[in-house]
């Protein structure tokens, strides 16, 4: 996907998916989502540049359930504009 697509998001979701398994707890999964500790830092950036954008909270309960939507060979341009629509 172009990363001028949706962005910041596309940027952000790039960024961690090639990142992943490099940090320290990227693999672990997260007590409260139950989602691996890379998801859920980049679905609170994802949050900050959504709350940034749109000039309004953004939760990350939000994002996290938008990730879980999101599957298949187009995850990261489903949840990029997903993300784009929830910024408004």
């Amino acid at each position: 996907m172009p990363q001028m697509d949706y962005e910041p998001y596309a940027g952000i979701i790039q960024r961690a998916l090639q990142a992943r398994g490099t940090a320290e707890g990227d693999l672990a999964r997260d007590p409260r989502y139950l989602a691996p500790g890379y998801v859920v830092r980049m679905c609170a950036a994802l949050a900050r540049a959504a709350a940034g954008c749109s000039g309004r909270d953004v939760a990350l309960d939000e994002v996290i359930r938008l990730e879980r939507t999101c599957t298949g060979a187009d995850y990261h341009h489903k949840l990029a504009l997903r993300c784009a629509q929830l910024a408004g």
